[in-house]
């Protein structure tokens, strides 16, 4: 394990900060490369960012050579303005970064999708997000760690008055939400970087969803 290269997109969101601070302190991952849109501090000399356009991945092909695919990407309909650029944010850009890693010899995949994913549901969000899911679970890795969280709780560097106000009703209420509640709580991105971390060790193969109490779980392993 020691001699593995992850690669990360959406080092700078939310999620992707945790994941990224992790792997570079992570003794398992010789190499971490990070794709973005702008310039990010490499502290580490594990880390090495590379500058990308992501409407033009397939010239950035050679970054893409790596074990552990992380995706860390998402946007809200508000940010992207929409629904085509809602889709190539959450759906259309995965499933090419996803295609490219495979074809270089990634063997696994994680990926941040949300609870309630689902390829038929009504609701966009949760379409698209089911839609992506699907198409990354068909390209081919040995593995594929997929985490549905639900909202969201931690310091973002953006703001989103939808998600505050949601957290601000359902932080209150956490410890009232037993049994099949549960998975309403709040799910701190911690937590999830933290799972997604742990999985990439263990790399059980084939293709798993993990929604909020199983998130928790393997964050604590």
């Amino acid at each position: 394990m020691a001699d593995r290269t992850a690669l990360l997109l959406g080092a700078s969101g939310l999620v992707g900060r945790h994941v990224l601070r992790r792997l570079v302190s992570d003794a398992r991952w010789r190499r971490v490369v990070t794709l973005g849109r702008r310039p990010m501090p490499t502290a580490f000399d594990t880390h090495e960012h590379h500058i990308v356009h992501f409407d033009e991945l397939a010239t950035y092909a050679a970054h893409f050579a790596c074990d552990d695919l992380f995706c860390a990407l998402g946007t809200t309909m508000k940010q992207a303005g929409s629904k085509e650029a809602f889709r190539r944010v959450d759906l259309e850009i995965p499933f090419e970064a996803a295609q490219l890693a495979h074809s270089a010899g990634a063997s696994q995949m994680l990926l941040v999708s949300a609870l309630g994913a689902d390829p038929d549901s009504r609701l966009f969000y949760n379409r698209t997000k089911g839609e992506a899911e699907r198409a990354i679970s068909e390209v081919g890795f040995e593995a594929v760690q997929i985490v549905r969280p639900s909202l969201l709780a931690g310091d973002r560097r953006e703001s989103r008055l939808g998600e505050r106000i949601g957290l601000a009703v359902l932080k209150p209420l956490s410890p009232l939400l037993q049994g099949p509640l549960s998975a309403l709580r709040p799910t701190e991105a911690e937590d999830v970087a933290a799972a997604m971390v742990a999985l990439a060790a263990a790399r059980p193969t084939g293709v798993h969803t993990y929604e909020p109490d199983a998130i928790r779980t393997w964050a604590t392993r």
